[in-house]
C-alpha cells in the first residue's frame, strides 16, 4: 500500500484552482440538468423542489468530502482508479477505474445527448421550414456536439479550461436572471421551503437532483494537470455553488407555483427570445459537459497504461498532454453516442446513458469511500473525521445504490453488472497473462 503517489507536473499547462472549479461546473451542466433532472424533480417534489434539491446537494456533499480528503494524499492522475489502486489492492483498483470509464462515457454522453435533443426538439419544431434535410435526422445533432466537445480536448487543455470558464460564466448569468425574474413575476413571494412532511415522493425528487450538482467527477482523475489540493476544494466549491444555485433556482419557481415543464414554460414565456437563448445553451451545455468527461475519462486512460493495464502506448504524451489518450476516448464517444441515437434515438440514448451513470456513479463512489476509511484508519486517531465522512458518504451511497437498483430497466442492470464481471474477466486475463511471461 501506498499513500501518497507523487508525479512531477509541468507548470506549462498547470490548471489553476479557477479553470478546476469552471471545467467542474461545465461538468455539471447547469442549464440543461435543470430542464430535465428538474423537470423530473418538479413532478415529483412539486412545489418542494427546493427542499429536493437540498437534501440532494447535502447528500453529495458527503461523496465531494471523500474526494477533498483523498486528494491530499494522492497526487497522481487518474482520479478514483489511483484512488482504489493505491488504497485498497490493485484489482479493485482496475475495477474501478474500468467502471469510471463506463461512467465518464456514460455521464458525458448524457450531457452530449441531451444538450442535443433540446437543440433538435427546438430546431424541428420551430424552424424546419429553414434548415437543410440533413437537420432532420437526430443522429447529425449528436454528431456536431460530439464533434465539437472532442475538437476542444484535442486542442489542448487550457483552451477548453478558458472555453468552459467563459461559458459556464455566460450560464450562471443567465441562471440568475431567470431566478430573479422568477421571483419577480412572482410579485416577490417569499415562503418557507421546508415542507409539513416528508413524503417518499420528496425523497424520490432527491434521488434525481443527485446528478445537478455532481459534476466534480470531472476534475478528480485531472492530476496530472492540477495541484490536487485545488482540485479538492474545487470540488467542494463547485458542488456547493451549483447546489445552491440549483436550490434558488427551484425556490423561486415554487413562488411562481409552476409544477409543469421547463422547456415547455420558457419558450412560452419569452417566445423568440427564449427560443435563441435555449438553443444556445443548449449546444454549449451538452459540448460544455461532453468536454470535461472526455477530458476525465482521457486521463484515467492514462493513468491505466501508465501501470500496463491498457496498452502502453495510451500513456505516451506530445506537447504535456496524453494526444493518443484523448484521440482514442474521444473517437469512442463520439462513435457510441451517433450509433445509439441512430438506433435508439436521441431521448431513449439520453435515458439508458442516464441510468447508466447513475449506477456507475454510485460503484465509484463507493470504491473511493471504502479507499478514504482504509487510508484513514492506518492512523486513525489522528484522521477519526475522515474516517465518519467515508463511512457516512459510504452508507448514504449504498442507501441510495438498493433504494433507486428496482427502479431502473432489467436491461440497464444486465448492462450494469455485465461491465463488472467483464472487468473481472479482464483483470483476470491480465493476470494469466503475466503469470505465463514470468515462467
Amino acid at each position: 500500500m501506498q499513500e501518497k503517489v507523487t508525479e512531477k507536473k509541468s507548470g506549462k499547462e498547470k490548471l489553476t484552482f479557477k479553470d478546476l472549479f469552471f471545467i467542474s461546473f461545465g461538468g455539471q451542466a447547469p442549464f440543461i440538468s435543470l430542464l430535465t433532472f428538474g423537470t423530473v424533480m418538479i413532478v415529483y417534489a412539486g412545489h418542494a423542489a427546493s427542499f429536493a434539491m437540498l437534501i440532494a446537494t447535502f447528500v453529495v456533499l458527503f461523496n465531494g468530502l471523500v474526494i477533498y480528503f483523498l486528494t491530499k494524499r494522492f497526487k497522481r492522475g487518474g482520479g478514483y482508479y489511483v484512488y482504489a489502486f493505491y488504497s485498497l489492492t490493485s484489482r479493485l483498483g482496475l475495477n474501478t477505474g474500468w467502471n469510471y470509464l463506463l461512467y465518464a462515457l456514460a455521464y458525458g454522453g448524457t450531457l452530449l445527448t441531451g444538450g442535443a435533443y433540446v437543440l433538435y426538439t427546438i430546431l424541428s419544431t420551430y424552424l424546419t421550414a429553414y434548415l437543410p434535410p440533413i437537420f432532420q435526422y437526430q443522429w447529425f445533432y449528436a454528431l456536431i456536439v460530439c464533434i465539437i466537445a472532442s475538437s476542444l480536448v484535442i486542442a489542448g487543455i487550457k483552451v477548453s479550461a478558458k472555453y468552459a470558464m467563459v461559458m459556464s460564466l455566460v450560464e450562471m448569468i443567465i441562471i440568475i436572471i431567470l431566478s430573479l425574474y422568477f421571483l419577480y413575476d412572482s410579485g416577490w413571494k417569499f415562503y418557507n421551503p421546508i415542507p409539513s412532511n416528508i413524503t417518499p415522493t420528496i425523497i424520490e425528487a432527491a434521488v434525481f437532483g443527485l446528478g445537478i450538482p455532481t459534476g466534480y467527477g470531472s476534475i478528480a482523475p485531472l492530476g496530472y494537470e492540477a495541484e490536487s489540493k485545488n482540485i479538492g476544494k474545487a470540488a467542494i466549491a463547485v458542488l456547493l455553488f451549483g447546489g445552491l444555485l440549483s436550490t434558488f433556482f427551484f425556490y423561486t419557481l415554487g413562488a411562481l407555483g409552476f409544477t409543469g415543464n421547463l422547456v415547455d414554460y420558457l419558450l412560452l414565456k419569452f417566445g423568440l427570445i427564449g427560443t435563441l437563448i435555449i438553443t444556445f445553451i443548449a449546444l454549449n451545455d451538452g459540448t460544455l459537459g461532453g468536454m470535461t468527461y472526455i477530458l476525465a475519462n482521457s486521463r484515467t486512460v492514462r493513468a491505466m497504461a501508465e501501470d500496463k493495464i491498457l496498452p502502453s502506448f495510451l500513456s505516451r504524451v506530445r506537447k504535456e498532454k496524453p494526444i493518443y489518450a484523448e484521440i482514442l476516448v474521444a473517437c469512442i464517444f463520439t462513435a457510441v453516442i451517433t450509433l445509439m441515437t441512430y438506433m435508439l434515438g436521441l431521448f431513449v440514448t439520453f435515458s439508458i446513458l442516464g441510468a447508466l451513470a447513475g449506477l456507475n456513479n454510485l460503484f465509484v463512489h463507493i470504491s473511493a469511500n471504502s479507499s478514504l476509511v482504509r487510508v484513514a484508519s492506518k492512523r486513525a486517531k489522528k484522521h477519526i473525521h475522515e474516517i465518519i465522512v467515508g463511512i457516512m458518504a459510504t452508507l448514504i451511497s449504498l442507501g441510495v445504490f438498493f433504494y433507486s437498483l428496482p427502479t431502473f430497466e432489467k436491461y440497464i442492470v444486465y448492462v450494469f453488472f455485465g461491465w463488472i464481471i467483464l472487468g473481472f474477466i479482464y483483470a483476470e486475463g491480465l493476470e494469466i497473462i503475466k503469470a505465463s511471461g514470468n515462467e
